[in-house]
């Protein structure tokens, strides 16, 4: 636990907000360290977010100890939308530090080529249960994290693989991704999964960004972690369709505020959602076109607390990235046998813009999102109503607010670390 008074994100905030901040950050970790020898002994599907049949009403997650992760994954630098040849890397997370009611942060240590290192903000989005007649249920909790990574770079380290160019100037590399832990219902026994990516500069270095470039510096290429192996990278067509049993969460927040207000929301039912794929098409290029391996996709649904026919998210349209509002990134597969956990699962990552009104805080409607999904086994699943459900295809989203100088301290953008005041957590 002592890894998490590494915040260095805060570095961007006035000294005020800083001391702020960490009396926050101090108060949760002695609270978090008084329950450290409490373990679930069995799986709980109930995370404490939602209060069915009621909107916008103060909830506090109720988890587990998440554990520390450390395996072997694979690296790749997937130039024109075509994966190059991975390398093996060795991944080291420390355990997830509650610092406000749904936001977490890790120290993350990937050694191999080049070695990569720095902090995690892991935003935790939902839970399910997975259930087969030849493994053990297991309950799934999924985080979504971003982080300002530092390469391990010197004067004969050859760019833009296995690292962006910008690394060689001693700047930070930002990555989104998605951490799953899985808790083994018989056995006790946690496992994971995780994936990072660092998409081209069209995403990362545009406008909206806090590290803007003139020229884009990796315009043809994404660098991206997974783990644990064995992993194939091998991009398919994502799902599409009806959404079923789907939910949104969002914060009320004021970092200006003493103490700091960061208050989670209950869970908010979504209604006729649809997911569709549009077109394939390569956003992540340089001179000739790689393969059409990404799809532009369109999101939309209305909500409990916001019936407006697609009021609760709309997708905008931003081209040539995201032409639909959306789009997905295929990065491959984890080809693992059954018992283990993640087995045979399919993932994409996820980049989009969306209109999406607050209706509890009044919060801005505009938002960059980044996410994942994920196809897997068979799982179970309670809405926010209480109904138990069943899905197998999981997509989460969060909407990210890079961190700023001055108040308010947040602002809405993508490309730097960033915290997120809203997720959503879909089924297909």
């Amino acid at each position: 636990m002592h890894s998490i008074l590494r915040l260095t994100f805060y570095s961007v905030l006035t000294r005020g907000a800083q001391m702020s901040i960490l009396r926050t950050i101090s108060a949760a970790l002695m609270a978090f360290a008084a329950v450290a020898a409490f373990s679930f002994g069995q799986c709980n599907p109930n995370d404490g977010l939602s209060v069915p049949g009621a909107c916008c009403v103060p909830v506090q997650a109720t988890l587990p100890q998440f554990p520390a992760i450390q395996y072997q994954g694979q690296g790749n630098c997937i130039r024109d939308c075509t994966p190059g040849t991975p390398w093996t890397v060795g991944i080291s997370v420390s355990p997830p530090g509650q610092i406000f009611c749904d936001i977490f942060v890790m120290n993350i240590s990937i050694a191999g080529v080049t070695p990569v290192s720095g902090l995690l903000i892991g935003k935790y989005a939902r839970t399910w249960t997975e259930v087969s007649p030849i493994f053990p249920p297991r309950q799934v909790w999924r985080f979504l994290v971003s982080g300002d990574l530092s390469y391990a770079v010197t004067a004969t380290s050859v760019a833009p693989c296995p690292f962006p160019k910008t690394a060689l100037g001693g700047n930070t590399v930002h990555f989104t991704g998605s951490i799953d832990y899985a808790f083994d219902c018989f056995t006790a026994q946690w496992q994971s999964a995780i994936q990072l990516t660092h998409l081209c500069a069209q995403f990362e270095h545009a406008s909206w960004s806090p590290k803007p470039f003139g020229t884009p510096t990796n315009p043809d290429t994404v660098y991206a972690f997974v783990g644990p192996l064995p992993f194939a990278w091998a991009p398919a067509p994502p799902p599409a369709g009806l959404l079923v049993a789907d939910s949104e969460r969002t914060t009320r927040y004021n970092l200006v505020a003493t103490p700091l207000q960061w208050d989670c929301l209950s869970d908010d039912q979504v209604v006729n959602g649809t997911l569709a794929n549009i077109a394939p098409y390569c956003p992540c290029s340089n001179g000739p076109v790689g393969p059409a391996a990404w799809w532009q996709q369109n999101l939309n649904f209305s909500s409990v607390c916001n019936p407006v026919a697609g009021g609760a998210y709309s997708g905008i349209s931003v081209p040539p990235i995201a032409p639909t509002g959306l789009a997905a990134n295929p990065l491959g597969s984890w080809t693992g046998g059954p018992l283990a956990f993640p087995g045979s699962r399919r993932l994409w990552v996820e980049f989009g813009f969306a209109v999406s009104p607050d209706t509890c805080t009044g919060n801005l409607p505009f938002h960059i999102v980044t996410g994942v999904m994920t196809d897997g086994p068979l799982a179970t699943l309670v809405d926010p109503n209480g109904n138990v459900v069943t899905s197998n295809i999981f997509l989460d989203l969060q909407n990210t607010l890079v961190l700023v100088g001055g108040p308010p301290f947040v602002a809405i953008g993508f490309g730097g670390i960033s915290l997120a005041s809203k997720t959503w957590a879909l089924n297909l």
